[in-house]
């Protein structure tokens, strides 16, 4: 029965789809619909007498039909809406409370710019006066034979990979 219900359903949405969701005039006795229609109430008719004949096989007597209880549903009044409170106040911003930070945490003063400690830092950093040496500094490689290592390399590299590629 549910197999018959089911092909029902898909021959209903395959009718719907093809006639764009727009029903034919329902005049039409003859029409695409009222064939649908009978074709349906002939399936269900079918599939119920199927049923039918099965349930007589399986049950010879046939069942006392079931008795049920009536529901009651519980209502209950609508809740009263709440009243409206007094209008809020906006809250009151938090007092700020003035302290001279600046003065009393000798870590956040900052060094004055005439300090000749600063002077010397500003220059190492900026390379822009004079920068004590070192010791044990490594030497480095100018811009011109940094070129020069990087070329030798990729030649290698490009001859390596030719050689590889002949064997």
């Amino acid at each position: 029965m549910r197999f018959l219900i089911f092909n029902l359903v898909v021959v209903g949405a395959l009718f719907y789809l093809f006639t764009g969701g727009q029903l034919p005039i329902p005049e039409d006795a003859n029409g695409v619909l009222h064939k649908v229609s009978v074709a349906a109430k002939n399936t269900v008719a079918a599939g119920r007498k199927a049923t039918a004949s099965v349930v007589e096989k399986v049950l010879p007597e046939p069942l006392a039909p079931i008795q049920a209880a009536p529901i009651e549903v519980l209502t209950q009044a609508a809740v009263p809406p709440i009243p409206v409170a007094q209008k809020l106040a906006a809250p009151k911003a938090p007092a700020i409370k003035q302290t001279n930070a600046r003065t009393t945490n000798p870590n956040l003063i900052p060094p004055a710019i005439d300090d000749r400690a600063v002077r010397q830092r500003q220059a190492e950093v900026l390379a822009t006066g004079p920068v004590a040496s070192v010791k044990g500094q490594t030497a480095f490689m100018s811009p011109s034979q940094r070129r020069r290592e990087l070329h030798a390399l990729s030649e290698e590299m490009e001859l390596l990979f030719a050689s590889s590629r002949m064997n």
